[in-house]
């Protein structure tokens, strides 16, 4: 009774109760135990979707949107040259050998694109889907709705499907000096007392902060 009860709020409200139920591949980015946040860097409930313990490192003073997702491996999709469908997990049990091999051994073996590596300052917008192996660089913004196939380089604007560099935000000799100075790393403190600095033309910030 209390559960035909709470389908029904639910479906009042717009949502399948039984959908809520059943169990998903993701796992919200701040209960994900295989990543790692730094300081100030914050979401709107970005997922992480995972199909092993392959690692994502987000830096320090990062903005991830809305529904945000993170795919950290491929799943196991793309390790044979003859097929997509990932046969030694829908097939094999975990107590199955595979010659001399257990199925976790046998696929510890094979590579596939996994793991994320996101640095500091980046602004990651609503939608986008970040894909695995991928290293997006310092300063980064990345648009709603980008699909992110490829390394991002520092102090880019990327957008579209595959995400394509828009613009770089800066010369690459500023950028050196921005990484150089790497305002994330500074305190608290330090980034109040110096607030009124980050709305000043680059070339002063650099010339006020690089030692």
């Amino acid at each position: 009774m209390k559960t035909k009860i709470r389908t029904f709020f639910w479906r009042i409200l717009g949502f399948d109760y039984q959908m809520l139920l059943n169990k998903t591949d993701y796992t919200l980015l701040k209960d994900d135990p295989y990543s790692s946040v730094g300081t100030k860097t914050y979401d709107n409930g970005a997922k992480v979707w995972r199909w092993s313990d392959a690692e994502l490192k987000i830096g320090k003073y990062c903005s991830i949107a809305y529904n945000v997702n993170f795919i950290v491996d491929e799943g196991y999709h793309s390790i044979s040259p003859i097929t997509n469908f990932p046969l030694v997990n829908n097939l094999f049990n975990e107590d199955e050998t595979i010659g001399n091999k257990t199925k976790k051994e046998f696929l510890s073996k094979i590579k596939q694109k996994k793991g994320i590596n996101i640095g500091n300052d980046v602004w990651i917008g609503m939608g986008a889907y970040i894909m695995p192996g991928v290293t997006i660089g310092n300063g980064v913004t990345i648009a709603a709705n980008a699909v992110v196939t490829k390394n991002v380089p520092d102090y880019s604007i990327v957008a579209g499907l595959p995400a394509t560099i828009i613009k770089r935000k800066h010369a690459e000799t500023i950028i050196e000096k921005l990484n150089k100075i790497a305002w994330w790393n500074w305190e608290t403190k330090k980034i109040k007392q110096h607030i009124e600095d980050f709305f000043l033309p680059v070339e002063q910030f650099i010339q006020k902060h690089l030692q």
